[in-house]
């Protein structure tokens, strides 16, 4: 947190030095649906070192939510927004007996305040927070095809989670009101996902090489994303100092 405190202050700062130098600007509010792919990675170091398990590094997942953003000028912005999304991981596990693949299917929802930077030109750069919670957490393998368990984030996940997220991209259809943007976000969580470490290869088939508890389990994500952005009011300032608020017809 003081972290991100500093970040605002910072992001204030510049607020100040911009209005300052431009004098009078428009305000925007706009409104955003979007939706995209995400490739993910629970980063464990037990299971890095484990020669049994191999983990994928593709797994692919969904994402679709929508935002509403304050801007001001045409640079800065400020918003807020919910997502909805999963996480995926696959391992490739070589047992005592047998060799079977293992997936984990994680489906969870997120609030992200954000600030981002538009340039003249239409690229952009984001950070901000997520607040992550999960909903389902669903294990499968391969070596029963009737094993499939659903299980509450309660029982060895942490059911709600933070991640530090940054993204860029660019407009690539813009008009006076509407414009469609193509991004890409990374996002990394601080702290493990697990509750008290519970080791995520481990399903009762595959017996654990060392002393539980393991290392943390931390999500790494990148998203593809695709946005369709309608700017629905804007706040100008009068000459006399005073400003009104209008919605476009």
């Amino acid at each position: 947190m003081k972290k991100i405190s500093i970040l605002l202050i910072l992001t204030l700062f510049v607020i100040s030095a911009h209005a300052q130098r431009k004098g009078q600007v428009i305000k925007w509010f706009s409104i955003a649906a979007k939706g995209g792919v995400t490739n993910s990675f629970l980063l464990n170091t037990d299971i890095l070192n484990d020669n049994n398990i191999n983990p994928s590094f593709f797994n692919l997942g969904y994402t679709f939510g929508g935002r509403l953003t304050f801007s001001y000028g045409d640079n800065l912005g400020f918003g807020i927004e919910y997502e909805a999304f999963s996480l995926a991981q696959e391992y490739a596990i070589v047992a005592p007996t047998d060799s079977y693949t293992k997936d984990i299917n994680i489906k969870a929802s997120e609030i992200i305040p954000f600030f981002r930077y538009t340039g003249d030109r239409g690229g952009y750069f984001e950070i901000g927070p997520k607040f992550s919670t999960i909903k389902t957490v669903t294990e499968t393998n391969s070596i029963d095809a009737a094993f499939s368990q659903t299980i509450e984030p309660e029982m060895y996940y942490e059911p709600k989670f933070k991640n530090i997220m940054i993204g860029f991209g660019t407009s690539a259809v813009k008009t006076e009101r509407l414009e469609v943007n193509m991004g890409v976000r990374l996002a990394y969580a601080f702290s493990s996902i697990t509750l008290d470490n519970y080791y995520v290869a481990n399903d009762g088939v595959y017996p654990a090489t060392f002393t539980i508890p393991t290392k943390a389990t931390n999500p790494v994500s990148i998203q593809f994303l695709v946005e369709l952005n309608y700017y629905f009011a804007f706040y100008g300032d009068a000459s006399c100092g005073r400003g009104r608020l209008m919605f476009f017809q």
